[in-house]
């Protein structure tokens, strides 16, 4: 495992860029160019707008996306009013193409949710890199300046993200999520061979501190929207999802 998915925080600012130049037509494979000149990224050091790109690329391109995630990320950044919808999609991807970041916030922040004890430090996320050294090798080699520097960075992200309140004093809460995301995430699962309650029980859905009955009821408004059809009733679920424009392509 590498620290470097995680090291440069949200960058929602710059994701959005990227994702606004590819609304307007700009072609993907010319991203790279654009964002190391400075053409899309602002920043003044052009070693700084590499790295950037390189977390960018490696969070919402590197893994192949199919067109539709490209789509809806490039749809959500084109206007302001889209902001919100944005920046979740933004951390959804974020989260998931980053293992550490994934399961400190499906089990550790998970487990703070569940107890309602809600202040979080950043000697939290130290001690969850501790133990995780047991999962991952590559983590024992990380020297202590490398895990405070992550430690405060995933922390940083997750209050630009929605997770967090307060600046020096991080309190957890549930970030909003618009049912652009939720449709977004079960339209990954189901790509990922997740069916009925196979995709209603996904760890995935812990990112968003959501309960069971909060997963439901997002599906039920889905559902009224007609973009899925839900039905539960016990432990049967049917979850079918109306397919998007551009799942063929």
């Amino acid at each position: 495992m590498s620290a470097r998915n995680s090291s440069k925080g949200a960058l929602v600012s710059e994701a959005r860029a990227i994702f606004r130049a590819v609304a307007d037509g700009f072609a993907i494979k010319d991203l790279r160019q654009a964002c190391v000149a400075g053409h899309l990224l602002r920043h003044p050091a052009m070693e700084t707008r590499r790295h950037i790109w390189n977390s960018l690329r490696h969070r919402y391109l590197a893994w192949g996306p199919p067109v539709w995630v490209v789509a809806d990320l490039a749809d959500a950044a084109s206007g302001e009013s889209r902001s919100r919808i944005f920046t979740g999609l933004a951390y959804l991807h974020y989260a998931r193409r980053d293992r550490l970041t994934f399961d400190f916030v499906t089990e550790w922040l998970w487990g703070v949710w569940r107890e309602k004890n809600l202040a979080v430090t950043r000697d939290d996320v130290l001690d969850f890199i501790t133990e995780y050294e047991h999962r991952d090798a590559a983590v024992r080699r990380w020297r202590d300046s490398t895990r405070l520097k992550l430690a405060g960075n995933v922390l940083s992200a997750l209050r630009d993200f929605g997770l967090f309140t307060g600046v020096q004093r991080k309190v957890l809460q549930r970030p909003q999520v618009p049912l652009e995301v939720v449709l977004h995430l079960c339209r990954l699962l189901d790509a990922e061979g997740l069916r009925g309650r196979s995709l209603l029980d996904a760890v995935d859905w812990r990112l968003f501190l959501f309960e069971a009955h909060d997963v439901s009821q997002a599906l039920a408004q889905l559902a009224q929207r007609r973009d899925i059809h839900f039905e539960k009733s016990g432990r049967t679920t049917v979850l079918d999802l109306v397919r998007h424009p551009l799942d063929h392509e």
